[in-house]
């Protein structure tokens, strides 16, 4: 799957969100946490990660960054002292909006290459690819954990 094509589509990938994520003063890596943590506000740091597919460090620096922008708060969680409850700030939520917009857009103009049918082949295909890899690694469907 990692074609010259699916690379190429990568690579405009980044370089719409760089471009439209600038104008917020919000990088890449902190996009899809802005969106998650606005949806499930507030949201423990183990469950955010859990539901993110990057590493936890990766998250972890992304909420510090966010912190330090004022885009979120971090607390310690009063049931357990070795972990965190982020929530949004007003600042935050305005942003995660805008992010969202961004988000759409992008996938609006991946859909306008393709027509109603193709779109629909292309979701049961990840699909497939999605529940073997699933099966080889031996693991839940993230979004069915009860963290």
């Amino acid at each position: 799957m990692n074609s010259k094509y699916e690379r190429m589509v990568n690579k405009y990938h980044h370089k719409f969100l760089e471009k439209k994520l600038r104008e917020l003063n919000i990088g890449r890596a902190e996009a899809p946490y802005i969106k998650m943590i606005n949806y499930h506000n507030p949201i423990k740091m183990n469950t955010l990660i859990s539901k993110v597919v990057f590493h936890k460090s990766h998250t972890t620096r992304a909420v510090n960054q966010m912190v330090k922008d004022g885009l979120v708060t971090k607390k310690k969680d009063p049931d357990d002292g070795r972990s965190y409850i982020i929530s949004i700030t007003d600042k935050g939520k305005e942003v995660a909006g805008k992010v969202h917009s961004i988000l759409e857009d992008w996938e609006n103009l991946i859909n306008s290459a393709l027509s109603e049918e193709e779109r629909e082949l292309l979701e049961i295909m990840r699909e497939k690819v999605y529940f073997k890899l699933r099966e080889h690694f031996e693991e839940d469907d993230i979004n069915d954990r009860n963290v």
